[in-house]
């Protein structure tokens, strides 16, 4: 399966570098990063990532007529009972600092640190399929954020084996062991068995 465009449904330019350096070009002609073909905006309110990820697969699609990919990701923290999950994004009011002085708040000096991030893929092709797929990155939460790079949580997170955040590794280092990576493994799998 090739697709000559196709259309990143986010509006995250940190997300469309990681999709960019991730979705092969064997698979991808141009991924098309979707605010730079209009303003639609899709209301993520569904009460799983795939539910998320679905929402904004089909309405990218149907808004732009061409195969349109969108990823529903969130942080899971176990001594928090998962969250905030689907919510990470919207945890409280602010930018991705405001969002990591919460979570930093939240766990206090509990001991269990302890937590995953976790991709839905939805790829939805007008008039045709719909493929979706999860991906998950264990880790644990940092007891202060470290680094420049990433974006959202990636500076207090720890991924299992390094005892350095996502915001501090390479980019290709993250974009190896993340869990957009293994969804796009798995939607990479999924095509070949498709095909067969």
């Amino acid at each position: 399966m090739f697709f000559e465009r196709l259309v990143l449904a986010t509006g995250n330019q940190g997300k469309y570098r990681e999709f960019a350096a991730l979705l092969p070009r064997s698979l991808v002609g141009e991924l098309v990063f979707a605010p730079e073909l209009s303003k639609l905006s899709v209301d993520e309110t569904g009460a799983t990532y795939t539910e998320n990820a679905l929402l904004k697969a089909r309405a990218w699609a149907s808004a732009s007529g061409l195969p349109s990919l969108a990823d529903d990701s969130g942080l899971e923290v176990a001594a928090l009972d998962g969250a905030p999950g689907v919510h990470s994004a919207r945890a409280v009011p602010g930018d991705d600092g405001a969002r990591n002085a919460w979570l930093l708040s939240e766990l206090g000096n509990r001991e269990d640190r302890s937590a995953r991030f976790v991709a839905a893929l939805a790829l939805v092709i007008p008039g045709g399929k719909e493929f979706i797929c999860e991906g998950e990155c264990p880790g644990r939460i940092a007891g202060a954020p470290s680094g420049a790079g990433g974006f959202g949580y990636d500076p207090l997170f720890l991924p299992d084996g390094f005892d350095a955040s996502f915001a501090d590794i390479p980019p290709e280092t993250k974009n190896a062991i993340s869990h957009r990576a293994a969804a796009v493994r798995a939607l990479l799998k999924i095509f070949e068995q498709d095909s067969e």
